[in-house]
């Protein structure tokens, strides 16, 4: 451990690490001041100095608890600009209820308090999520939806630079206002150029000084243009170029205890809607950011531990009357792209912040409007140029159309508004999009899906004439109404087609549902009203314990005496239980019953050899439950059956799980593993009491050395058989392909 301090401790290791953390929390600082002008804007001028204070203490907090507790080294945290437009609303919106309500009485107070609450409700959200190991949620979020709030963030950014530099209310009309108005668009428009410089040159070139550099280089500009015009410090700061100047010099702390007395909490709570707004949106960009981390640095991190340490964060800062703050995806790929890999950096960006908030107000009075406010407008467009211009070119259109929409609502109803819309217009695309996948997943009729019973050449004849009788449904994916409307239209055609194709059983397998809704009930009621006045039989197969009680709750089975729907475990028994109705059914076959050794007279070429091969088996007989063989048991014989009926069952766990084949009279068990030397691959059971002939290893090697001409058939019919089997087994998965 202390030989891994040391190493970190190298001017090698270290000097990146401090490097990365002085450039980031350059930055950030920037980013905080123009953030407090963000928020503390029309109506809280006044308080823009302690307003900024408070961004800057979220800053130190966050900064300094999310790197100790990060699962990302280099991490940089800070209040971030997405959460800050849905403050920056908030207070305006108080600010307007106070003044409604007694115009003498200060917003401030109440204001910082909402902004407190939101940490810590945020800041409980967060650590709530990642105790309950939900970070995952992240992958299930739509990307239009996300892209919509990105989109709004950015619109709001936009709208607020443009109060920032122009000092008018932060809404919809602030754009007509400052067009119409000379004297406000001369102070608006340096700044949109600043900001739209800063797109174009960030976007083309990556370097960890360059924002510093530019934002440096802008500063030294604004003051030199102003000694080449004449006009002096004083005078622009009294046209309210510059942050300045402040009632009072202290940035911290914003308010005193005697202060809680004035927060109107009637006000206060008529921001909880901003408040979830905030909840959510901060949650899906801490989750969104750490994805976006992994992504550009090659990092594996733990979104759990991440939602946990923002959690403390806020929760803390809250406390202090911070803003929510949180990993910051630029400045913590930047600083692990620097050669950070220490906590170090983090630390250092949040020394920067605590330097500047004890310094006070004389470390920022004098910072350009126009520069904040081209900050402002610059993440605005980036924003925007993100999701709506290279979104067009790599969305679909309808999900381009939701990020459009979103943007809409956000812009004129707000955060909360736009996150029920877009989730709201996400869900039924996403509704209308499955209902389009086929819930049918294999259409086939009995003709070439067959249980996994052993038929007599009569009985297949049977099942070949009549197998389309029985039509099988193998259904996939969750049921809803749209999908069960499908299902329901399939199934209508096929029961309603010509004499020919009608079917006499509707097998439904579920074996791949995952689930049904209530509305889906419906239509499986509809269904069974259709087959019962068609004489259809409906059979249903592998269903769910939960989709059974769900459609014995919507009286699609009943209770006793069903002769509609019928349920069975799986689809081989659904099968089975259709077979036999069917062959009943036919009239009698031409062909004999099985017999075993009236069938071997043709196999050997007639009754005297038939009796030869007889002396080489042993007589076994068999109660009903008995283990014939076990699977993995080794194989020295094989069996004829002359009678009964046995069952070969594959093993899962020690139990019997699933039927592979049952076999009756005139059928062979046994016989691969005997050939290929192997051991038993399924137990078979013997289903009913029987009686079954034995040709051990021992007396078909005596029978291939004394009757060579037995043995020989005998191997040809055992060929036959298997030959038969394969070409059972395989037409199913003909008839897919066909």
């Amino acid at each position: 451990m202390n030989e891994e301090l040391l190493e970190k401790a190298k001017p090698s290791k270290l000097m990146p690490a401090v490097i990365a953390g002085m450039v980031s929390g350059t930055l950030v600082v920037s980013f905080d001041i123009s953030l407090g002008a963000l928020i503390f804007n029309h109506g809280l001028a006044d308080y823009l100095s302690r307003g900024i204070g408070i961004i800057l203490i979220s800053s130190v907090i966050v900064g300094v608890i999310v790197s100790l507790l990060s699962s990302y080294k280099p991490v940089i945290a800070a209040p971030q600009e997405d959460a800050a437009v849905i403050l920056a609303s908030m207070a305006a919106a108080i600010t307007t209820a106070i003044a409604q309500k007694d115009p003498a009485a200060s917003p401030f107070p109440t204001v910082v308090a909402a902004i407190a609450i939101t940490s810590v409700v945020a800041g409980g959200f967060f650590l709530l999520l990642g105790l309950l190991r939900l970070g995952i949620l992240v992958r299930f979020i739509p990307y239009p939806v996300a892209g919509g709030f990105i989109a709004g963030a950015g619109w709001l950014l936009l709208q607020g630079s443009i109060s920032v530099m122009s000092g008018q209310p932060s809404t919809l009309d602030i754009f007509p206002t400052v067009v119409m108005d000379p004297e406000l668009l001369k102070r608006v428009l340096p700044g949109l150029v600043f900001g739209v410089l800063l797109l174009v040159v960030l976007r083309r070139f990556s370097s960890l000084l360059l924002l510093p550099v530019l934002l440096g280089g802008s500063i030294v500009v604004f003051y030199v243009s102003l000694g080449l015009a004449g006009v002096s410090v004083q005078q622009v700061l009294e046209g309210g170029w510059l942050l300045g100047p402040f009632p009072t010099a202290s940035l911290w702390p914003p308010i005193g205890a005697s202060d809680l007395a004035k927060v109107d909490w009637s006000v206060l709570f008529g921001s909880a809607g901003n408040v979830a707004a905030v909840m959510i949106m901060a949650a899906i960009t801490v989750l969104l950011s750490a994805s976006g981390v992994e992504l550009a640095t090659e990092q594996e991190i733990d979104l759990d531990r991440e939602l946990r340490a923002t959690g403390v964060a806020n929760i803390v800062t809250g406390l202090f009357g911070g803003m929510v703050g949180y990993l910051s995806l630029a400045e913590s790929s930047m600083s692990y792209k620097a050669g950070s890999n220490s906590r170090i950096s983090g630390l250092v960006a949040a020394a920067i912040s605590c330097i500047v908030l004890f310094v006070g107000a004389e470390a920022i009075l004098y910072f350009p409007r126009p520069v904040l406010g081209g900050l402002i407008a610059y993440l605005g467009f980036h924003f925007l140029i993100n999701t709506l211009y290279e979104g067009w070119f790599r969305l679909r259109r309808i999900e381009y159309f939701v990020i459009v929409v979103i943007l809409l609502v956000v812009a004129v109803r707000g955060f909360l508004v736009g996150i029920g819309v877009g989730l709201g217009v996400s869900f039924i695309l996403f509704a209308l999009s499955y209902s389009r996948i086929e819930v049918v997943r294999n259409a086939i009729t009995g003709v070439h899906l067959r249980s996994n019973v052993a038929r007599s050449e009569g009985e297949l004849e049977t099942l070949t004439a009549r197998g389309k009788q029985l039509y099988v449904l193998q259904l996939q994916g969750y049921i809803f109404f749209g999908t069960a409307y499908n299902l329901l239209s399939t199934a209508q055609q096929r029961i309603q087609s010509d004499d020919d194709e009608r079917p006499r059983y509707l097998l439904l397998d579920f074996l791949h549902v995952n689930g049904i809704d209530s509305s889906a009930i419906a239509s499986f009621l509809r269904l069974r009203r259709l087959a019962k006045s068609n004489g259809v039989k409906l059979i249903f197969t592998a269903v769910r314990d939960d989709i059974r009680n769900h459609l014995e709750r919507g009286e699609v089975f009943l209770a006793e005496g069903d002769e509609v729907s019928l349920l069975y475990p799986d689809i081989d028994r659904g099968l089975e239980a259709c077979e036999k109705e069917i062959i009943a059914d036919a009239p009698p076959s031409m062909l004999p019953p099985p017999m075993l050794f009236y069938d071997l007279q043709d196999v050997f070429g007639g009754r005297p050899e038939m009796l030869r091969f007889k002396d080489y088996l042993e007589r076994v007989e068999l109660p009903a439950g008995f283990d014939l063989f076990r699977a993995g048991d080794i194989s020295k014989d094989l069996y004829l059956i002359e009678n009964g009926e046995l069952t070969a069952w594959a093993e899962i766990d020690g139990k019997k799980e699933k039927r592979l084949r049952t076999m009756g009279p005139g059928s062979v068990v046994g016989e691969s593993g005997l050939y290929m030397g192997e051991k038993r691959s399924a137990t078979v059971t013997a289903s009913e009491k029987s009686t079954l002939y034995r040709l051990s290893e021992e007396a078909l090697q005596r029978m291939t050395a004394e009757a060579p001409e037995l043995a020989a058939a005998f191997h040809h019919f055992v060929v036959t058989l298997l030959a038969k089997r394969i070409v059972h087994a395989t037409s199913p998965v003909k008839a897919l392909f066909n």
